[in-house]
Order: structure tokens, then C-alpha cells, then sequence
């Protein structure tokens, strides 16, 4: 089945200079002459710094690599000058950023100022609707596309046709790297960027770009085969999953990688020294998964460091520029040179591995777990239940959007229950969370488990989900599908390769006649390191899911909306098509959010400063507050998913059979 995708032909946009915004250039550091903010650290912390300092300083002057990696806001707090300076003495051999950091950074090449009032342009539907931004850089993208270019390349060579529209590019990280030699890859989200709203983005191109990007980076990756380090300033996922997948495609092609230092650099209270139980959000913060307990795995070192950008990258850059003083040395100019092959690459049966989830669990009589979740019990949690029923009964739309870990908690029999009665209209995945319910459908398992699966070179790089997908995504790409139908499609006409079809969520929707859409990141999910990927149909195929899902946002109206523990794509999906549906036209006012994670907010309503890491917490900004800003409520839950799940399934259930009773 197709579902109906909203045109963005309609959409209005207005001219970026009458924007009112929160950063320009003259607000921008000076590395040379400002003073550098006090960094407040303990003890420990201060001999990590020394010895990060030190790895930085000697990899540099060994000729090996030093990668940056960072999210939006190091450009948005003004550190763009500290970032090229880095390049320009040869600390930095590449730099990289995700979509949102590249507008930050393009916006102020041409405008001199950057960041809009979200707060105030949501309601209105003029948030990310700026022409000259959309317009120039998705003409950028497109024209790069045609001629096999990156991302970041991109970019680049249309500043170069076109300088006269870009008068403040000393500024611009991306145009000084290239001038430098130095790599600038960005890794996008699709559906997550204000450019993705524009009438004439074409989700093609950018797949093609985005994922061009994701494999120069790793090829740099693989130049720290004998040593190098990677530095995360402020990206809590798509810098250190990058990274992960970059390491295990090295891996798998024999470079040894033992010798990597990893550092993390954020305000998000997570410490190195234990590993946190499953059941706590650290546990899951992605730097201190992928750079301390994995990469430790391999023989590599990781670290995490507290602070604001403001204090740490300025420390950085005068503690790596003093100690290369201090000793006398050079650092000479580095020269990539290209050492991974998708030919090389190995794959392995899938029944060799190793999962945390597998059928048997599943099949058992009564598949569905009661819960004794102690938030069903809340005032809160009543009135959520009780809005899903009425938005039922009056027709509107019960969207759900899963992060990649619900599916590997054994809750898919609980959501399918749900769907088959008809109590959610739309599911939304991403792409770890497609894959794993065709894995689970296909091969009866799924959710990889760590144990020397990277030091062994397997990490992600499984035979037969590779082929089933990406077979799947070409055949239905081709005929017009989007991701999810595609997934879909491919399971109704072959299903005898999907023996277990009855427990995929893809699968019920297919039956109940509802949209499944997914919303992938390019370079995160484990099937883009298998050969056979095809990154313009991964973002073509996702670009029609994100017009599905704005579709059925357009009726959100009176409707609920609930996330469970996607951080950072699930809300970004979700503000994205609300700006397009209010742009259109359509009132969507009155709408219900629920955000369920582990992640403890305490009294979430209270505000909160740019110095607290929950300002940076998405689904509070984008689920709880902005959504809701012009009517309706908006909540946060916290509990593990094979907890809350089951306990909204017993609470609807609960009140269908006082229903039918009645």
C-alpha cells in the first residue's frame, strides 16, 4: 500500500535577511586575544586534560590524524574562528559536523548571523522557512550530487561559483578547511533539517552527499589504524555512532586500531569510571558507550570531559599550542591516503551471532507482559490514556515514534496489539529500528550483542539482513516506495523469507492499513557498512517517509503524539513537519505529547539555562514544550520501555473492556 505524502510545492517561504537572530559574527570568539573562560575541573580531570593535550600534540607530530567532530551548537556559541584556527596550524586534519552545524556555519558565510527564534516561529509556521538558505544550499547539494561530490564539497564549490553572495567566508569553517586541505564532512538526518522543508529538496541528493561524507570519514577513520585521536565536542549521537561504524569497517578490514584516543566534550553529567547497570540513561549516552566501553574493547583510550564549549575548546587550543611550544616541535601537513575498499569488506552468517532477543521469548503463550510500572499510577499517565481514547473516537491520529533500542526489549507484541486495534494510526522508526524488526521477522533475532564482536571485525557486518534490506529498498525504491513501504512491500511478496512475520510492527501495519515511516541518519546504522549499500536510495526512500509523515501531521490536530527514547531524530522529525503543516495552513493547535524515556527531568516545566544539560535535551524543547505551545499538554515519563509500553497496552485495554461491559 502507498500512503499519500504531502507536497511541499505550497510551502511559503520568506527572505532570511528580515530574520531576527541570536548569533552574528560580531559576537564571535577571538582566539588570539580573548581570555579564556575558567574551566572548573577536578583533579582526575586535569591529568586526563594533560594526557589528551599530549596524544594530541603526538599524533600531530607524527604525522597521524586528528578528527573533530561536533554538533551545532560549537558554532551557535560562537567558536567558529577557534575551530579553523585549529585547522590553520595543523592541529585539525578533518572536521566534521551534522546538518544542522552546516547551516549554522553556511548562514554565516552569506548573512553574517545565524539562529532563529524557534520558540516564537513554530506557532506560526515560519520556523525554517528562510528562501536563501534553502534555496542556495539545497542548489549546492543538488549540483554537487550531479557531479559526485560530498556534502561539505558541496558546499564549497558553490561559494566558489558564486562569492559575491558570501562576504563574510573567513568565518566559515567549511570553506577555510577546504582551503586548507582538509576534509569537512557533514552527516545529515533526513527529515531533522530546516533545509529538508524547502519546496525544492531533493532527498536523493542529499542521501548521495550525506553518504559520500560518511565514507571519507572513514577513510580518515582508518588512517588512526597506528594511532590518532577523535574529538566530540557536543554531538551525543551521530558523532560517536559515526565513529563506531567507521571503526568496525577498519576492523573488519584488518587495520588494528588499538592505538585510538577518544575524547568527549558536553555538559551532560555522565563519568567514565563505572559502567552504569542497563537500567540507567548513562548507560546508554553514546560517548560513553562507543568511545569508553567499546573502544576500550579494542585496546583504545576514551575520555569524558564536563564543560561549556566556551571553556573547553579555548583551553584546548592554548594547552595544544603551549605544550607544542614547550617541546620545540612541528607539526608536518597531513596527507590522507585512501586504505578501505568495499571489496575488502567481509561479511559473516547471521547465524554466528550473537543477540540479546531471540524468537523463543517471544512465542511463548501470553507474549505480552503485565507491567508494574509506578508512573501508570500518576494523574499524569490517566489523563494521556484518556486522551488517546477521545482522540480515537473522534478520528484524529495517534502517532508513535520508537528509538532504536524498544524493539530489542521484547515490547513488539505489545505495540502490535496496539495497532491492531486500531489505537495508534502511524508508526514512525529509525533506521536501527526498521532494521531490527526485519531482522526479528526474517532471521528470529536481533539486537546485536557487543562481546568481541568489534575486535573481531563482525560488528554490523551480517550476510543476509545487509542483502534482505537493501534488496527490499531497491526494488521498492524503484517503483516509487518510500522506506517503510518498500520494507513492507518486500515482506508481503516474499513471505517466505519472513518466518516470523506475525511478531513485526512493520508488518502490522501493512495489515492494518496504517503508515510505518522510518527516518534514517546517513552512516549511523549498521547496514551502511555492508557493500551493497545505495545511499541516494537510503535518503530518496526516507525523504518520501518524512512527506508521509508530515501527511499525517497536517491531521495531528486533537490528536496524541508519544515518543519512546528517540532523543534526538524522533523530535527533530516531528518540529520539522509541524512548521510545514502550520505553513500550509492547517491548524494543528491542540495536540497531546509524551516523551517516555529513562532520562530523569525532575519538574520539567521549570526553566532552564544554555549552562544545563537538559536545555540540549530534545524531546523536552521538541515533544514536551514547543509542540504544545499554542494549546494542549505536553508530558514526560520516565521508565524502561518493557515497562511503559505493556502498562499503555493494560490501561487502553483496560478501558476497552469497561467499554464493552458497558
Amino acid at each position: 500500500m502507498r500512503h499519500e505524502r504531502l507536497s511541499f510545492d505550497a510551502v511559503k517561504t520568506n527572505s532570511v535577511f528580515d530574520r531576527r537572530n541570536l548569533v552574528t559574527i560580531r559576537n564571535m570568539a577571538q582566539p588570539y586575544s580573548d581570555v579564556p573562560e575558567a574551566w572548573p575541573q577536578a583533579r582526575k580531570e586535569q591529568e586526563a586534560f594533560a594526557r589528551l593535550i599530549e596524544a594530541v600534540v603526538a599524533a600531530r607530530t607524527s604525522g597521524k590524524p586528528v578528527i573533530w567532530s561536533m554538533g551545532a551548537h560549537v558554532i551557535k556559541n560562537g567558536m567558529s574562528r577557534y575551530v579553523i584556527e585549529m585547522v590553520r596550524q595543523g592541529i585539525v586534519t578533518h572536521v566534521s559536523g551534522n546538518g544542522a552545524t552546516s547551516i549554522h556555519d553556511f548562514e554565516l558565510a552569506f548573512l553574517g548571523e545565524t539562529s532563529e527564534d524557534v520558540a516564537t516561529a513554530i506557532e506560526d509556521g515560519s520556523f525554517g522557512m528562510w528562501e536563501e538558505t534553502g534555496r542556495y544550499m539545497n542548489e549546492a547539494i543538488q549540483l554537487g550530487s550531479s557531479e559526485n561530490l560530498g556534502y561539505g564539497e558541496s558546499l564549497y564549490r558553490y561559494l566558489n561559483r558564486h562569492p559575491e553572495r558570501f562576504p563574510h567566508y573567513d568565518d566559515c569553517v567549511f570553506v577555510q578547511c577546504q582551503r586548507s586541505g582538509v576534509p569537512y564532512t557533514c552527516h545529515i538526518s533526513i527529515g531533522t533539517d530546516i533545509i529538508h522543508q524547502h519546496p525544492i529538496a531533493d532527498f536523493e541528493a542529499l542521501g548521495r552527499t550525506s553518504g559520500k561524507d560518511f565514507e571519507t570519514m572513514c577513510q580518515s577513520v582508518a588512517e588512526m589504524a597506528d594511532g590518532g585521536v577523535f574529538l566530540n565536542f557536543g554531538s551525543a549521537i551521530s558523532g560517536p555512532e559515526i565513529f563506531l561504524k567507521a571503526v568496525s569497517i577498519c576492523r573488519n578490514e584488518d587495520l588494528p586500531m588499538s592505538s585510538v584516543v577518544a575524547a568527549n566534550f558536553d555538559i551532560v553529567p555522565v563519568y567514565a569510571d563505572d559502567v552504569p547497570p542497563a537500567i540507567a540513561s548513562e548507560f546508554y549516552y553514546r560517548p560513553r558507550r562507543n568511545f569508553i566501553d567499546r573502544l576500550g574493547q579494542i585496546g583504545g583510550q576514551g575520555y569524558l570531559f564536563h564543560g561549556l564549549h566556551q571553556a573547553t575548546i579555548p583551553n584546548l587550543f592554548h594547552g595544544v599550542l603551549r605544550r607544542k611550544r614547550e617541546l620545540g616541535v612541528s607539526f608536518p601537513r597531513y596527507e590522507r591516503v585512501e586504505r578501505l575498499s568495499r571489496e575488502r569488506r567481509k561479511l559473516y552468517p547471521i547465524a554466528e551471532r550473537l543477540a540479546s532477543l531471540r524468537i523463543e521469548v517471544l512465542e511463548r503463550p501470553s507474549p505480552c507482559k503485565e507491567s508494574d510500572w509506578s508512573g501508570q499510577r500518576d494523574e499524569t499517565f490517566r489523563i494521556l490514556t484518556q486522551r488517546i481514547w477521545e482522540a480515537r473516537d473522534q478520528g484524529g491520529e495517534v502517532i508513535v515514534s520508537l528509538g532504536g533500542n524498544v524493539i530489542g526489549n521484547g515490547v513488539s507484541p505489545d505495540l502490535i496489539e496496539l495497532i491492531e486495534q486500531g489505537v495508534i494510526t502511524h508508526l514512525a522508526l529509525n533506521g536501527a529500528g526498521a532494521f531490527q524488526d526485519v531482522e526479528l521477522a526474517a532471521f528470529g533475532q536481533t539486537e546485536e550483542l557487543d562481546a568481541g564482536a568489534l575486535s573481531s571485525g563482525k560488528l554490523g557486518m551480517w550476510e543476509e539482513p545487509g542483502a534482505l534490506v537493501h534488496r527490499a529498498l531497491r526494488e521498492g525504491y524503484g517503483k516509487g516506495l518510500g522506506y517503510g513501504e518498500s520494507l513492507i512491500d518486500h515482506m508481503n511478496r516474499h513471505p517466505e523469507l519472513y518466518p516470523y512475520a506475525r511478531f513485526s510492527l512493520l508488518h502490522a501495519c501493512s495489515r492494518a492499513g496504517i503508515p510505518c515511516t522510518v527516518h534514517v541518519t546517513l552512516g549511523t546504522d549498521s547496514i551502511q557498512q555492508h557493500p551493497d549499500v545505495d545511499f541516494s536510495v537510503q535518503g530518496g526512500a526516507s525523504g518520501r517517509d518524512f512527506r508521509i509523515f508530515a501527511g499525517t501531521v497536517t491531521r495531528l490536530d486533537g490528536g496524541v503524539y508519544m515518543n519512546f527514547g528517540s532523543t534526538v531524530t524522533g523530535p527533530e522529525v516531528l518540529l520539522k513537519a509541524l512548521s510545514i503543516a502550520r505553513n500550509l495552513g492547517y491548524n494543528v493547535s491542540r495536540i497531546t505529547t509524551a516523551n517516555f524515556d529513562i532520562v530523569k527531568l525532575g519538574d520539567y516545566h521549570c526553566k532552564v539555562g544554555y549552562e544545563d544539560w537538559d536545555y540540549y535535551y530534545r524531546p523536552r524543547k521538541n515533544i514536551i514544550h514547543r509542540p504544545t505551545s499554542l494549546g494542549g499538554d505536553g508530558f514526560h515519563f520516565e521508565g524502561l520501555h518493557q515497562e511503559t509500553i505493556p502498562a499503555i497496552r493494560q490501561a487502553l485495554a483496560n478501558r476497552g473492556d469497561r467499554g464493552r461491559a458497558e
